[in-house]
């Protein structure tokens, strides 16, 4: 326990180290260029959830309708009900637009991460091709299993809280720390895949420091929700904290 809340704390810290690292040595291109791919699939999803949210709601207007004696909130509750769906709809697309990145923008995380690593480990060697390749393809491939495996327990914990509705409000804490942890294990995999450990030796480090895949995750969905600079930077930097701080703690 105590392994886990020290790495926990340093996770969060190392992304200070990150930021550090790119002005050390010059990588404000390579996280311009992620920042480039990250703003095409925020605003890609943007306008796609922003057309259905519309139609969403013109949908659940024409199909139910409030009881006569409510006429005279009728307008309120619309107006209530369009706002929630909003609210619904921006959360969902938040997570969408991190699952894409997850999957999407592979290519885009994989140069980051070789670059990384080979700055970490003062390699003077060019970006290797069929290396790229290889992590481009486990990076899609971990960011399904990780994506499957989220969506496998927020569904049992959403199933838990329609069982147990005292636990509703701990539902939305609890999905949000899955989501981080999966989160910042696909960018400690990353770093896995550029030592060449195979996919059940990067789950089993992965799982060995919790802590310091929560606190990147963690780190990483409040970032995001900074406006604009999250959206843009938040991933590439995850990624390179991670890497940071994975090659401090797994030998």
């Amino acid at each position: 326990m105590r392994q886990f809340f020290k790495e926990f704390s340093q996770s969060t810290l190392t992304y200070y180290e990150a930021f550090q690292f790119v002005r050390k040595h010059q990588l404000k291109g390579f996280i311009l260029s992620a920042a480039f791919f990250n703003l095409f699939a925020f605003l890609f999803v943007g306008v796609f959830a922003w057309i259905y949210t519309g139609k969403l709601i013109d949908f659940i207007y024409s199909t139910f309708s409030f009881p006569a004696d409510w006429e005279e909130w009728g307008s309120f509750l619309q107006i209530l009900t369009a706002i929630f769906i909003r609210i619904l709809l921006i959360s969902f697309y938040i997570n969408l637009y991190k699952y894409i990145v997850l999957i999407i923008f592979a290519p885009v995380l994989a140069i980051l991460s070789e670059r990384t690593q080979n700055i970490l480990n003062n390699q003077k060697k060019t970006i290797n091709l069929v290396r790229l390749i290889s992590e481009i393809g486990r990076g899609m491939m971990m960011g399904l299993i990780l994506i499957s495996l989220n969506l496998i327990i927020y569904l049992a914990l959403l199933l838990l809280s329609i069982t147990i509705p005292f636990l509703s409000p701990a539902f939305v804490i609890l999905v949000f720390l899955v989501e981080s942890f999966f989160f910042g294990a696909s960018m400690l995999d990353y770093r896995n895949e550029y030592y060449q450990l195979s996919v059940k030796r990067s789950l089993k480090e992965i799982f060995k420091h919790k802590g310091l895949v929560l606190g990147n995750g963690l780190a990483l969905n409040l970032f995001i929700l900074i406006p604009i600079v999250g959206v843009l930077f938040a991933p590439s930097f995850a990624l390179i904290a991670a890497g940071i701080h994975a090659n401090k703690v797994i030998r």
